[in-house]
């Protein structure tokens, strides 16, 4: 059995809860007639289904949870509704309403121009790793900018859902994308949208590239973080969490920085033993583990973290990674997988009281923390763990 296979059997273990099954139907809101090919599916999983002639469809495997269903086609107002799964569901009929713009998309491309400000769009939301440069947006006319200045502030939003095709991952990835910022002063980005995913097919040796990719992006992800804090293996896979207080340091200078003309991706501070860092960070001593980290909710299937609230505690966690390659633990024998990430810290800087995730490691709450380090990584779309997990455990 190969190592990759093992670790696939690894996620499916995580995945032992009963997975239902949705029907619905699609009908014109105006006329009542049937909406064929209309697209039904759960946001960020790989859970979809196409409407047939008869506006029906149906999403299979679905765990019990929380999501937000989508329904979607071209000339049609999307639908989008949240949906609580902890049973087979036959949903009542979804209207969709015609657009009266549907031939704005089409003047659009004709007369479409690159913005400045899409290759900035296109480094944040992609990313600039070697699975980022085997990404290629198809469509970025239906991406449109606001907020702009020169400093290097802008935001975005899609006024269709952006095709990504992720040739290193072999996914075809849909995201509308209802809100993007880029802070230029604090160097913070955020994004959020809906999103589904589609195999692209390849021939076996595409297969098994993909695959090892796909493993190799689980590393350092919040899932695998969150999974270990929930089996008690944190030291098994190679991290070690502590508390953090993380403060703006008043001193730093954003101009201070060696650049490398070479590599552009290295731009280092001129003096590394020096104060010019964004953030005084003070790491207590303390190493973590479950029961320090781990909250009960009052829904079983459902845990939490969160940092600690009053003025003197500190508010984030540290974590580190200590190994040149993560053990993932399959039963009791570890499998060895390279860490492909440039940094081994992340810090997870609480906005909300608490993280929410379920029993996959899957956040419910994404908007509730900050990351910086190897999650910031990963949360661009070339390496979205989500994308890559997800999919795995409903297949």
């Amino acid at each position: 059995m190969s190592k990759y296979l093992v670790i696939f059997l690894l996620f499916i273990t995580f995945n032992s809860y009963a997975q239902f099954t949705i029907s619905g139907k699609v009908i014109n809101k105006i006329t009542g007639k049937p909406v064929a090919s209309a697209v039904a599916f759960l946001n960020k999983t790989g859970i979809a289904s196409t409407a047939t002639d008869s506006g029906n469809f149906t999403l299979k495997n679905v765990p019990a949870g929380e999501y937000w269903l989508l329904v979607t086609i071209v000339g049609y107002e999307p639908y989008k509704g949240s949906i609580a799964v902890n049973g087979n569901k036959t949903l009542p009929e979804i209207e969709l309403t015609p657009k009266n713009d549907t031939l704005s998309n089409v003047t659009i491309k004709a007369n479409f121009k690159l913005s400045p400000y899409y290759y900035l769009f296109r480094n944040e939301f992609i990313g600039n790793t070697a699975f980022a440069r085997q990404c290629k947006i198809l469509n970025p006319w239906v991406i449109h900018f606001y907020n702009t200045d020169l400093q290097g502030n802008f935001s975005a939003r899609s006024s269709d859902f952006i095709e990504v095709e992720n040739d290193a991952l072999g996914y075809r990835i849909k995201i509308m994308l209802t809100s993007f910022k880029k802070d230029a002063k604090s160097n913070q980005t955020s994004f959020n949208g809906q999103s589904y995913f589609e195999e692209m097919k390849g021939t076996p040796g595409d297969e098994r590239t993909w695959q090892k990719n796909r493993l190799e992006c689980y590393q350092g992800s919040v899932m695998q973080v969150l999974r270990s804090i929930l089996t008690d293996s944190l030291k098994e896979n190679g991290y070690r969490i502590k508390r953090a207080l993380r403060k703006n340091n008043p001193y730093y200078n954003r101009n201070g920085l060696d650049v490398d003309p070479y590599d552009m991706d290295r731009v280092v501070d001129f003096n590394g033993e020096s104060d010019n860092t964004v953030f005084n960070d003070k790491i207590a001593n303390r190493l973590l583990g479950k029961k320090d980290l781990l909250l009960t909710t009052s829904d079983k299937s459902l845990f939490a973290l969160g940092g600690l609230r009053d003025s003197t505690s500190n508010n984030s966690l540290y974590i580190e990674h200590f190994n040149d390659v993560v053990p993932i633990v399959a039963g009791s024998k570890p499998v060895h997988v390279p860490w492909i990430w440039n940094s081994t810290i992340t810090f997870i800087t609480f906005i909300k009281p608490y993280m929410i995730f379920d029993s996959n490691g899957k956040v419910l709450n994404p908007g509730s923390a900050n990351y910086s380090g190897f999650f910031n990584e990963q949360t661009r779309i070339a390496t979205h763990y989500r994308l890559i997990i997800i999919r795995c455990l409903c297949n």
